[in-house]
């Protein structure tokens, strides 16, 4: 790819004058040479570098370099007699970024991560070296940036493709994506967006061939990106293998809530050890579910009270019905010896233990497994704490109750993860699935007789739900499924709770606000003397 798009004519570079606030004070320049024209182009590919075979401003004649709309001249042009390639203008001057305009740069940076690498938008945040050294504020606009552009990928790629001729590479997409964001979903002034997203571009070196395609497709979103926005519908955000098998599974209508849930940031739910009312008071919270504490605002989790002295913990209300459930199955866990399998990062292992049972909590990691302890250190929960691989490990004594809330595909975590549903593949279900059935067999060898087994992931997949556990029972005759009762707190829809099996909706949370979705199946191994009966 040569340095400069293959058309010499370009618009006029706008003045990038620092771009210090997020809602200005940069201006950019003149407007584009020409209106788009054409058909819409293409979704772009998931990638996050590489070169591009085309890229133009959708209408130009943008050839292979990425050119802005315009008659322009060949690129053999620019050739001097020698034969080398001369630049259609000077090299930018590399200058310091703003704080704002690397918060934004961190953004697209992750952005293009999740997308072609298949990272997770806050480990990818978290390790950009733009970041650095920011204040919370600007690490909050970069963090807001990278997941509205994820909650909103569906919108923003519709209004984008009918701009662009050809995909460009997926570097330069993100940069785009995320500009569109901020001006059609966040409410950034256009130019400081604009301004900032070119300035950066041009940076960029990777990018900086295709700065007057950015320009040209981020003036044109400025004027009509929120009206073209508004007539795709939510549902398009989700990507097209989710949306079809969730549709079969549950409904048009039922995705469609989901969506629009996808579309804004979730509140944040509370499990507290005691008196959930009295921190919901404390905390300026609701109670919901009966005992999750749910609170509109997030801010600094480590700053509020009680977090200190350990009183309550971070858990989706999602997460927390599985401890509840397997101690409503078991009348209670006061006496009894209660495994929590791949346990960390600990939010059932502590629920368990305030609950009264004798814990022990296996995990394979060493990191989370750390994570673990020092969440039980804080909250002053005590279990025993095992680092083992479950497939090779067999317990000297088996457990009243075990809880195995097994690794999944996260797809029912899309509200506070939206990365999840990018990242994952219809190809990544199967290799799951094969790790479900090994950890359910091993799982089964921890169950004393006439124990109980719940088996739990956070997907929407019935493929890792329902099907492993009918999988499960065909293989083991000694485990039958345990007829359940009603969730207190929750009012779940006829047929969510049937044959001893859960599925949890995000549409379906008690206050109409979310919950992660999830899958929850108890299971009842036969004592002794049922086996000889039988």
């Amino acid at each position: 790819m040569s340095d400069t798009p293959k058309n010499s004519s370009r618009p006029s570079r706008p003045s990038s004058g620092g771009g210090g606030d997020r809602r200005g004070p940069n201006k950019t320049g003149g407007k584009p040479g020409a209106k788009s024209g054409g058909k819409p182009g293409g979704r772009p590919e998931n990638r996050s570098g590489g070169k591009s075979g085309g890229g133009g401003y959708k209408g130009g004649s943008g050839g292979s370099g990425g050119g802005y709309k315009g008659k322009g001249t060949g690129s053999n042009d620019r050739k001097t007699g020698s034969g080398e390639t001369k630049r259609a203008w000077p090299r930018p001057v590399r200058q310091e970024l703003t704080n704002a305009q690397r918060a934004r740069k961190a953004a697209a940076m992750a952005v293009a991560d999740v997308m072609g690498r298949g990272f997770r938008l806050e480990s990818s945040l978290a390790k950009n070296p733009a970041i650095e050294g920011l204040d919370p504020r600007d690490r909050a606009f970069a963090r807001a940036i990278g997941a509205t552009t994820l909650r909103r990928l569906g919108q923003i790629d519709a209004v984008l493709a009918p701009l662009l001729k050809t995909p460009p590479p997926g570097r330069v997409q993100a940069y785009l994506q995320t500009a569109v964001a901020q001006m059609v979903f966040m409410d950034v002034a256009p130019h400081a967006a604009v301004g900032d997203t070119v300035t950066l571009v041009k940076a960029d070196e990777k990018s900086e061939p295709f700065s007057g395609l950015v320009n040209a497709v981020l003036r044109k979103v400025a004027e009509t990106g929120k009206a073209d926005a508004a007539k795709i519908p939510p549902i398009r955000n989700f990507p097209g293998w989710l949306r079809s098998e969730w549709t079969r599974l549950y409904g048009k209508a039922a995705v469609r809530r989901m969506a629009l849930l996808l579309a804004t940031s979730p509140p944040l739910d509370l499990s507290v050890k005691n008196d959930p009312d009295g921190w919901a008071k404390k905390l300026g919270g609701t109670v919901v579910g009966g005992k999750t504490v749910r609170l509109d605002v997030i801010g600094n989790v480590t700053a509020l009270e009680g977090f200190k002295e350990g009183e309550w913990w971070a858990q989706d209300i999602s997460a927390s019905l599985p401890a509840r459930v397997l101690e409503q199955a078991c009348g209670g866990f006061v006496g009894k010896r209660v495994a929590d399998l791949c346990a960390a990062p600990g939010g059932k292992t502590m629920q368990l233990c305030a609950m009264g049972g004798d814990v022990t909590a296996f995990d394979l990691s060493e990191a989370r497994t750390e994570r673990l302890k020092r969440n039980l250190d804080r909250t002053q929960l005590d279990a025993t704490i095992v680092m083992a691989d479950l497939t090779e490990y067999t317990p000297e004594k088996t457990f009243d109750a075990v809880l195995l809330d097994a690794p999944c595909s996260s797809t029912g975590t899309f509200r506070r993860h939206p990365d999840v549903i990018h990242n994952r593949r219809e190809r990544d279900i199967t290799p799951l699935t094969r790790l479900q059935d090994t950890l359910l067999k091993h799982a089964a060898k921890c169950v004393s007789p006439g124990g109980t087994l719940l088996y739990s992931v956070c997907s929407l997949q019935e493929r890792e739900a329902a099907d492993r556990v009918r999988k499960f029972l065909k293989a083991m005759p000694d485990f039958g499924l345990v007829k359940l009762a009603p969730i207190p707190g929750l009012d779940l829809p006829e047929g969510r709770i049937d044959g001893g099996m859960i599925r949890l909706l995000p549409s379906e949370s008690p206050d109409g606000r979310g919950m992660d979705g999830f899958f929850i199946a108890v299971l009842r191994r036969a004592d002794k003397t049922d086996a000889k009966e039988t």
